[in-house]
């Protein structure tokens, strides 16, 4: 695989693309062509880092370090350097990124109702679908840790992830058959990676994170938690790279 390429920095935070994001933006931009082509990987560009930094930045103001913003071909993460503190704070960070693309959605619906361009109006309804997707209850999604960290405050945390993988099987099911059922290749790849990644949480939840000192973090690296979720055309891994018990 090959590296991510820095572009840039805001906030103190490095921004980076991953040579398949940048391939997927040359692809819409032949595809569409033109200046509606360049508009559209602007928007979707700009909306996914955005939506990004609502996560970061929410982690950094709650004493979770970030390392950089990463875009690759199915959406962005937001990689932290450590764990949340509290499951509290774990539901801070996954609504932050939902609420920015609603403040979006909201801006682009204003301002297409006050000039008429269908720029803004594309603008709200992209950020609109991204918020929403993003908040399905269902793991990696926002709405699926959202849910985990609830639960987690009446029970352990693997007993939490547990329910929610089974509920994010429920939901991934659902998506096959309606991708089956409509020919919808996207829906189909996002069944198999949502049951994927789901899954995968399983062994991930062997510890509960919450409070977790760096010093029981894997010794290879720092803690990469990819934040956000999943939308059509945005899928996002959360995971936490930690030595199992």
């Amino acid at each position: 695989m090959f590296p991510a390429i820095q572009f840039g920095r805001l906030f103190g935070i490095p921004l980076q693309a991953r040579v398949s994001f940048l391939a997927m933006l040359g692809a819409v931009l032949l595809l569409m062509g033109g200046l509606s082509g360049i508009f559209v990987v602007l928007l979707a560009f700009g909306s996914v880092i955005l939506h990004e930094f609502g996560h970061a930045l929410t982690a950094r103001r709650l004493g979770v370090n970030v390392s950089a913003i990463e875009l690759h071909f199915f959406g962005g993460v937001a990689k932290l350097t450590s764990l949340p503190k509290s499951a509290n704070d774990e539901v801070l960070i996954a609504a932050a990124g939902p609420v920015v693309s609603f403040a979006l959605a909201g801006i682009g619906y204003l301002l297409y109702a006050a000039t008429g361009l269908g720029g803004f109006a594309l603008l709200s309804a992209v950020n609109l679908v991204m918020a929403l997707f993003n908040l399905l209850p269902t793991l990696p999604m926002d709405g699926g840790r959202i849910f985990r960290a609830l639960l987690s405050k009446r029970m352990s945390f693997e007993r939490a992830t547990e329910i929610s993988v089974k509920l994010s099987r429920v939901v991934s099911i659902a998506f096959g058959v309606f991708g089956l059922a409509f020919m919808q290749i996207q829906l189909l790849l996002l069944a198999f990676v949502l049951w994927s990644m789901a899954s995968a949480e399983r062994v991930l939840a062997k510890r509960n994170p919450y409070g977790q000192p760096a010093r029981d973090c894997h010794p290879g690296g720092p803690v990469e938690r990819h934040a956000a979720a999943v939308s059509p055309d945005r899928i996002v891994i959360l995971r936490y790279n930690q030595r199992r018990n």
